[in-house]
């Protein structure tokens, strides 16, 4: 198989363009899927943070139930208060 000079002249230039087009295209793409991706991870790690400051304070409070509730303990740096009801007076 032989391909002749003219060919190669008129057509690489359409072949380099093709592929710098196909390029920027991919580049496009692997930006949104990449960017969707640190998304869904940002948003998984917040929410395992949210689950393990809750489930934190849940403990704290199963700990403390039936008792004079004099300490306190925290979600996300805010105090939480605990229901009347659980702490004997």
């Amino acid at each position: 198989m032989t391909i002749d000079f003219e060919t190669i002249q008129r057509s690489t230039v359409w072949v380099l363009i093709a592929i710098g087009v196909v390029g920027v295209l991919a580049a496009i793409v692997i930006k949104k899927v990449v960017g969707k991706i640190i998304a869904l991870v940002l948003a998984a790690l917040l929410i395992f943070f949210g689950w393990q400051q809750r489930q934190k304070v849940i403990d704290f409070a199963n700990s403390v139930k039936d008792t004079t509730c004099e300490s306190s303990t925290t979600f996300v740096g805010i105090e939480v208060t605990l229901p009347e009801s659980w702490c004997q007076p």
